[in-house]
């Protein structure tokens, strides 16, 4: 980069806040904030925050917002709305017309491929049309997809690959009835059940995970398979967000499990666990290749939040220097670091 990005935060809650603030501590210009209609609109994006000054940047309704305005002003647009494609594509559109590359939080960003074909062409016309890129980005760039790529790098054969992840519920759901809502905390399997959580389309998104590592070591993709189901406490268990102990029987939360096929024999496995931790457990991304040599990698985490942010910010300037179309983090190396960027 030969001038500091000048960012548009489009959704100011727990991500966006958090990229907001790294980049007022980098001296990063941010230009504009969006916001679905509410409270925030109209109030100073440093006050929403939680700076507690003003930084001079007025949150807009996205719906009625100036687009025009960032026209040549603005160099990225950072999307923290929802998990997907279809629900964020005014966003997409909204920005990329604007002439703003994007970056997206959000589990089908990552390998849009695997998700909804007809959409990903429709988002990398839209890309290619304006000259700009779009990226999917945030933890799994470096804790799930570049640790898988990097594991298989020594490798002179493969046979397959496996991916397990346990992840901390406190870390993505801000209060109890979140937690409830999207993995079935406390609840028994039969209400699990009749709420439908093990139909979760979203979830089901995570076996792009194996799917992107595969692609971006050159197989050739044929079959993938996916399915949630509860995990249930095989021992009480205290939840600190629900703020009760899980008896016996109850569930913790969820597992998607992907397989993935390739032309070439080789295939791949993710077994991604979202629940309540039992005590001592950390949370960790896992990584094995079984081939020669067989190798393994764990990365541990201490705060999702920040890391999921923290990895959003930093691709910052590699999405403004990528190709125009849908570029995934796969294509434009390990991530680096920011602390030297002020």
């Amino acid at each position: 980069m030969t001038s500091k990005p000048r960012i548009v935060i489009y959704g100011t809650g727990q991500y966006g806040g958090h990229v907001a603030r790294f980049a007022v501590q980098k001296g990063w210009p941010i230009v504009a904030a969006f916001n679905r209609a509410g409270d925030k609109v109209g109030k100073d994006l440093g006050q929403v925050i939680g700076l507690k000054r003003d930084i001079g940047v007025i949150i807009q309704d996205c719906d009625t917002g100036n687009y025009e305005a960032l026209k040549g002003k603005a160099d990225i647009g950072v999307v923290a709305m929802t998990n997907q494609l279809e629900k964020n594509l005014p966003a997409y559109t909204r920005l990329m017309n604007a002439g703003l590359n994007v970056i997206c939080h959000g589990t089908e960003a990552y390998f849009p491929w695997g998700n909804d074909k007809t959409l990903c062409n429709q988002i990398d016309a839209l890309a290619k049309k304006n000259g700009v890129t779009f990226t999917g980005g945030g933890i799994w760039d470096m804790s799930r997809i570049w640790s898988g790529i990097l594991l298989c790098g020594p490798c002179t054969e493969i046979k397959s690959l496996y991916h397990r992840s346990i992840t901390d519920p406190n870390g993505q759901a801000q209060h109890a009835q979140q937690a409830i809502a999207h993995i079935g905390c406390g609840l028994t399997v039969e209400e699990f059940m009749q709420r439908g959580l093990g139909r979760d389309p979203m979830a089901l998104s995570y076996k792009t995970i194996p799917e992107q590592v595969l692609w971006a070591q050159g197989y050739t993709i044929t079959h993938t398979s996916s399915r949630l189901e509860a995990v249930v406490a095989d021992e009480p268990v205290y939840s600190q967000i629900l703020g009760e102990t899980i008896p016996t029987g109850r569930v913790l939360g969820i597992r998607i499990v992907g397989e993935i096929e390739t032309k070439e024999g080789v295939t791949a496995r993710a077994e991604i666990e979202l629940r309540v931790f039992k005590p001592g457990e950390v949370e960790h991304m896992f990584w094995e290749v079984n081939g020669l040599p067989r190798t393994r990698v764990r990365v541990e985490r201490e705060n999702s939040a920040h890391a999921t942010a923290s990895n959003l910010f930093n691709r910052i300037p590699d999405v403004i220097a990528a190709r125009p179309g849908i570029v995934v983090v796969s294509e434009m190396g390990p991530l680096k670091h920011s602390e030297l960027t002020r």
